[in-house]
């Protein structure tokens, strides 16, 4: 992951990245975010099932906080739960880039839903959001309803 951090630092020609699957966690998210900060190229990234949870979103939403070329993120599959959206929210207020987001399977419940859900009413880049599979139920449904039709 190091090697790879190094290059990412330096690279101007790859736009995707996927690196589903591959056990990285919180450590590597560390490493890949701090190389992701100084990347201008990268537009799309994919990091589904990565077991980068709660404590690993608080990494990566420090990367989105100052990375403007990253348009598409997919994390799927990752235990991020309510305490990860809760951070990934937090810190996405300030990013403008950020049009596709892919949340699906992530043990998110109504109280991160709730998050996502007043974040999405003052968001005006996000077009495209996946929250499939997780556990949204009739009332963060209802709150997911009215934050769009702001």
């Amino acid at each position: 992951m190091q090697t790879l951090s190094e290059s990412l630092k330096v690279n101007q020609t790859l736009i995707d990245l996927y690196l589903s699957y591959n056990q990285i966690g919180v450590e590597g998210m560390q490493i890949l975010s701090e190389a992701l900060k100084a990347n201008q190229t990268l537009t799309k990234l994919v990091l589904c099932g990565n077991r980068i949870r709660p404590l690993g979103m608080q990494v990566l939403s420090e990367l989105l906080k100052v990375n403007q070329t990253l348009t598409k993120l997919g994390l799927s599959y990752n235990e991020i739960g309510d305490e990860g959206v809760k951070a990934l929210c937090e810190l996405l207020k300030e990013n403008q880039a950020l049009t596709n987001l892919d949340l699906s399977f992530n043990r998110i419940g109504i109280e991160g839903i709730q998050v996502l859900s007043e974040f999405l009413k003052v968001n005006q880049t996000l077009t495209n959001l996946n929250l499939s599979g997780n556990k949204i139920g009739a009332e963060g449904m209802k709150a997911l309803c009215v934050s769009v039709s702001v």
